[in-house]
């Protein structure tokens, strides 16, 4: 099965049209379509369509969380991470002492900036993953942000066939939790499954990962700002609850983590740093303006993500009635680390627009002639 190439074009013209059109035009827009939109938490802004809404127009888990002005104080991780890469200082075991996975995004700008200023005797490697459906806004931030700061780094690439392989797969396989849980998850674990690598081939003892708190709590079911031990010694056979072997053999299965293919000692330590931090969107996106690291429209995910998001997107809404990313920047807004309206605009605008296919549809259909999919295999019907 062939796969047409990305047109670098057509992705970022969509974004950036959908963006504007999402926080510009779309709040008059809604008032003429607002009979075909889901009913969204007055808090949060979570579909309906996830979860009922209750007293106060309110989701469940609103109905449970306090709001964020009286929400308990959450455990301050920061001063166990900076006593951690502060006793990592010039403790590898080669020429670095931490391999910082970065994506070009605002947080793994954030991250490097941050990790670079605090503890400058740390030695970083850079490693940045190409997926072979990178955004080139994500691509040249890389460059600039490298350029910039003056670090070393390392740029991988897994072969085409075998990412399409990886995504067809997952998106013709959906979990619960749709193509966040599925799609994303997978995409994560391989990047994080390479990092594992590299780290051991080069005697690195830690790994410095850009999630959030909501996405380490959340989707790797972890208590603290470290992946614990024996998750980094175990051998990976499934991702998102799917075993590998359904999605590739052979030689491919090489790509995945294999502890036991290395000493224990070579073995890397996982932390993730934004969880400890735990900042606002807009705390990190100021930061990295005003530092004059990320330009103004180069910062959102929305164009730094990469080329099969809209269509994860579409296939969502299509299968479930919304966007399965909606879960975790609606616990954001919930806990105030994110504007409720910008967010709003975002997913009702993906909810139209996924019906119409207004915006989306060039990447759609890109996206799937990428994996050599049809609009039958994933469930999308654009109206008429």
């Amino acid at each position: 099965m062939t796969t047409a190439t990305p047109d670098a074009r057509t992705i970022v013209r969509s974004a950036r049209a959908f963006e504007f059109y999402a926080q510009q035009v779309w709040p008059w827009h809604r008032r003429l379509v607002r009979s075909k939109l889901a009913p969204r938490c007055a808090r949060c802004a979570l579909s309906s369509r996830r979860e009922p809404l209750g007293a106060g127009g309110l989701c469940g888990p609103c109905q449970a969380a306090p709001v964020a002005a009286a929400a308990p104080p959450r455990a301050d991780w920061s001063p166990a991470l900076h006593t951690l890469l502060a006793a990592h200082q010039g403790r590898g075991g080669g020429a670095h002492d931490a391999l910082l996975l970065f994506s070009g995004g605002k947080d793994s700008v954030y991250m490097l900036r941050r990790i670079r200023d605090e503890h400058p005797g740390l030695r970083v490697l850079a490693l940045s993953i190409d997926n072979t459906f990178m955004s080139p806004i994500a691509r040249e931030n890389i460059d600039r942000m490298v350029a910039r700061m003056d670090v070393d780094h390392l740029m991988l690439r897994h072969s085409r066939a075998f990412m399409a392989q990886v995504f067809r797969h997952c998106l013709t396989h959906l979990n619960a939790d749709g193509g966040y849980g599925t799609v994303d998850f997978s995409d994560g674990e391989l990047i994080l499954d390479t990092a594992r690598r590299v780290a051991a081939e080069q005697a690195i003892p830690l790994i410095l990962c850009g999630y959030s708190r909501y996405q380490v709590e959340n989707g790797l079911q972890l208590p603290g700002f470290e992946s614990p031990r024996t998750r980094e010694l175990s051998d990976r056979v499934e991702t998102a609850g799917i075993p590998l072997t359904d999605i590739v053999t052979g030689d491919a299965l090489r790509h995945w983590w294999r502890a036991s293919d290395f000493p224990a000692e070579r073995v890397a330590r996982m932390l993730f740093p934004m969880a400890a931090w735990d900042l606002e969107e807009d705390q990190v996106r100021a930061a990295v303006r005003a530092w004059g690291l990320v330009r103004g429209g180069y910062d959102s995910p929305i164009v730094t993500n990469h080329a099969l998001i809209p269509l994860i997107g579409v296939v969502d809404v299509h299968q479930l009635g919304y966007s399965s990313f909606e879960v975790e920047f609606c616990r954001m807004i919930r806990e105030g680390k994110a504007d409720r309206q910008h967010w709003q605009n975002v997913f009702e605008l993906l909810e139209y627009t996924s019906r119409t296919g207004m915006f989306v549809r060039p990447p759609v259909e890109q996206g799937l002639a990428m994996l050599g999919l049809t609009h039958a295999d994933v469930g999308i019907r654009f109206d008429r």
